[in-house]
């Protein structure tokens, strides 16, 4: 008898549902973001290039977020069966502070 065999009780070690659905929310997320960045283009006319600083570092920030993602999903993927995956918090700061950026430009835009 081996240690996962179903009359034990035991399954199998996880292959990396969490982590796929970590790597998914990332990518929603972050088409989010660029659907806002990209709908801030509509206060160029009356405001001028200078709107559209903010949108687009954060656009930047969130396709450097999603192509470092992507490249690195199998090691994440590995970590996590091995269960030796720790928490994409620099990722998750990058789209907090493209959020930001998006933000502070809304309130400029308002107060100007």
């Amino acid at each position: 008898m081996t240690a996962l065999e179903p009359s034990e009780g035991l399954t199998p070690p996880d292959r990396g549902l969490q982590s796929e659905r970590t790597s998914l929310s990332l990518v929603r997320t972050s088409l989010s973001i660029l659907g806002l960045s990209a709908a801030c283009l509509r206060w160029l006319p009356p405001f001028g290039s200078v709107a559209l600083i903010g949108p687009s570092l954060a656009a930047m920030l969130v396709v450097a977020v999603t192509v470092y993602e992507r490249r690195s999903r199998p090691r994440r993927l590995a970590q996590f069966s091995a269960e030796k995956a720790t928490p994409a918090l620099g990722m998750g700061a990058a789209l907090a502070l493209s959020l930001l950026l998006l933000s502070a430009t809304g309130l400029w835009i308002l107060l100007t």
